[in-house]
């Protein structure tokens, strides 16, 4: 039987190791005064390097104070010149500029010239929002604008499945003039990225003007201008067929449609600003252009709950009956996000 003594020398032996083996493979911040500051770095972002010690919540710290870091990890890495790659922080280099391992070749970069760094992508990530808008005037003219959305968007290196799903309702002075679900789906096969092809299918109604259904399933090819943790720009454009019911008559149509989806972080990702847009032309029967956008900025108020701010424009060239060719919105609102 082994003596207590013993098995307590060995506990301490085995967790000490721990420590040590944690203390290497950890992320290190060597400030230009000589201070040490290890944790696990998360980004670097707007200037700044993002580190979890420990021993205490995330913070930031200004690259200008910053002389070099070393980690053993992999990183995702953009300069301001507009290289991308995946590197390890090596530390300092013969010239004190910051080190950068790609692959087998080391070369220096200075630390201020990282646009971006991010750990790299996980083999499965996913993120969603919810919210609510409105907007109400009271007076002569008693108005009501509500709208509640949701979305959510999961990824592998390779796919990429994002849904989404918005209910608007619009009335002034009892009378109704807004009733729309709007559900999107959309597929991308990142068969050589940035580019990808895309399958995508959408069902639109608002009886209020006289649309009961539209569905629309098309295909295309796309490509993702910069698609990262902090900033994403991806276009596609492809053709479909449609079917519609609106205004009593039903008929099936092709169509070629287009769409684009934006949102860049700023103020160290507290403040996003998006745009999303799709322009969906008939390419035989009824002649009608649709357009569809909705843009915004969300401000994060925690972790959990942000405050939003969207401006939607919907336009049919050719719509329903007596119906406007032209719906704006302007709602203010709370989101929860997921990820």
């Amino acid at each position: 039987m082994q003596h207590p003594k013993t098995a307590v020398a060995r506990l301490l032996l085995l967790a000490s190791a721990g420590l040590v083996f944690n203390s290497a493979h950890a992320d290190v911040l060597i400030l230009k005064n000589g201070d040490r500051i290890t944790g696990t770095i998360k980004a670097i972002w707007d200037g700044e390097v993002s580190i979890e010690p420990e021993y205490a919540d995330e913070f930031d710290v200004d690259l200008e104070v910053v002389d070099h870091i070393e980690s053993e990890r992999e990183f995702d890495v953009e300069l301001w010149d507009g290289r991308e790659a995946t590197v390890r922080l090596n530390g300092a280099g013969e010239d004190k500029q910051q080190l950068v391992i790609l692959g087998d070749e080391a070369m220096s970069v200075d630390l201020v010239d990282i646009l971006e760094l991010d750990e790299p992508a996980a083999a499965f990530d996913w993120e969603s929002h919810v919210d609510f808008s409105a907007t109400i005037n009271t007076g002569n003219t008693e108005s009501t604008t509500t709208q509640f959305r949701g979305d959510i968007l999961l990824e592998t290196p390779d796919h990429r499945h994002y849904g989404e799903f918005t209910q608007a309702y619009e009335k002034t002075n009892d009378l109704v003039s807004k009733d729309q679900d709007l559900i999107k789906y959309s597929y991308n096969w990142l068969f050589n990225d940035p580019w990808f092809f895309a399958a995508n299918a959408s069902h639109e109604r608002d009886p209020i003007i006289n649309l009961e259904s539209r569905l629309i399933v098309s295909g295309g090819v796309g490509r993702d201008i910069f698609n990262t943790p902090r900033k994403l720009l991806s276009i596609q454009l492809g053709a479909g067929m449609q079917s519609e019911d609106i205004g009593n008559v039903s008929e099936d149509s092709t169509v070629g449609v287009w769409s684009l989806r934006y949102r860049h972080d700023f103020i160290n990702g507290d403040l996003e600003v998006f745009h999303n847009h799709s322009i969906t032309e008939n390419l035989d029967g009824r002649e009608n252009t649709s357009i569809k956008t909705s843009s915004g900025v969300r401000y994060e108020i925690t972790d959990l709950l942000y405050a939003n701010v969207t401006l939607n424009w919907d336009y049919e060239s050719e719509p329903a009956n007596l119906a406007e060719k032209e719906d704006i919105s302007l709602l203010l609102g709370l989101g929860l996000e997921f990820d």
